[in-house]
């Protein structure tokens, strides 16, 4: 698979470049392990050490944190004592005995994308815990991989082709992660550059263009979109400031997709696509063809438009209208 393939080149990288200083950091640690005064100094005195590290701490073999929380410039011992058992990182540690890097989640401290470099304490006769640094990924040198090899199309399997002709709705896996769906495409074209996407939910794929590829396009699975590390797989890039639509207007689209794909069973969205530069909405429904309007025009329509009056159509769990400026969470905001 050639994300996996992108992803695990990229982590390759990020251990060449953390492994060895947090070795020598564990090293010393070992020295000053009981006192908890002297292993905070000690953290403190190499976290600069780390490339790109905003936050250095240890626990001990449970996942207990032993340390303060360190930065750069400060730390903070209130965070001593608290169980980081349920982190991502700390699943089956005891007894690991090497460097690990954790998938990316969303940090309690900042409420960013980050991921952890785990490099176990030890001597030759004890072993003592771990030492923990944080990274945000935005601020990774995650590089772009200009050999990537073209997609290859997936085939999907389906009995008698009755999803693609039949007009009642068939649940779908897509469809049960939708809402984690759209929240790592808002992502990715926020914060990573992906400026067109297309969401075909009755094939349960996505097609999307970044900026360093702008002639190749890339199709992923559910399952491809819904790896923790997907947000390594593009570099991180600033909302580009030439784009016609904000990029709150890209949080109310990706909404209206839903709220289209699911709030009837016979009528329903089976693709739609937005491209931030020309400002273009694409969607195609199960009742008729595709059409194309802009983002702007598509926002101030009633749901109705498409979906016909709720007494003819039956029951809808989700409401009819969009209110001006309703995202999924009010605020326009996307993942994190």
């Amino acid at each position: 698979m050639w994300i996996k393939q992108t992803m695990g080149e990229q982590r390759k990288l990020l251990t060449a470049a953390f492994e060895p200083p947090m070795l020598r950091l564990a090293k010393r640690c070992v020295e000053v392990w009981s006192n908890v005064d002297k292993l905070d100094q000690e953290l403190l005195a190499h976290v600069s050490s780390i490339p790109y590290c905003h936050l250095l701490y240890a626990i001990d073999k449970l996942g207990k944190q032993v340390s303060s929380n360190v930065n750069a410039n400060s730390m903070d011992p209130s965070y001593r004592g608290q169980d980081l058992s349920r982190r991502p990182f700390s699943v089956s540690l005891y007894p690991k005995r090497a460097f690990m890097l954790s998938s990316v989640y969303i940090s309690k401290t900042t409420g960013r994308p980050c991921l952890s470099a785990v490099q176990p304490v030890m001597s030759e006769q004890q072993f003592f815990g771990f030492v923990v640094a944080d990274f945000d990924i935005r601020h990774l040198p995650l590089p772009s991989n200009s050999a990537r090899s073209a997609t290859v199309p997936s085939q999907k399997k389906t009995n008698g082709n009755s999803r693609q002709y039949s007009q009642a709705r068939v649940p779908s896996v897509m469809d049960q992660h939708l809402e984690e769906i759209l929240n790592v495409l808002s992502t990715l074209i926020n914060e990573h550059g992906v400026f067109h996407c297309t969401l075909h939910c009755s094939s349960e794929q996505a097609m999307l263009w970044q900026l360093d590829e702008p002639y190749q396009y890339h199709l992923y699975r559910v399952e491809q979109l819904l790896e923790p590390d997907i947000c390594l797989h593009y570099p991180r890039r600033p909302y580009p400031p030439e784009a016609i639509l904000t990029s709150q207007q890209v949080e109310e689209v990706l909404e209206r997709f839903r709220l289209l794909r699911l709030s009837d069973e016979r009528v329903y969205l089976r693709a739609g696509s937005v491209n931030i530069f020309n400002g273009m909405v694409g969607l195609s429904f199960s009742c008729e063809g595709s059409q194309y309007l802009p983002a702007e025009v598509f926002l101030s329509k009633d749901l109705s438009t498409w979906l016909g009056d709720p007494a003819i159509i039956g029951e809808v769990s989700l409401p009819h209208s969009f209110p001006p400026g309703a995202g999924k969470n009010g605020s326009g905001n996307g993942m994190s």
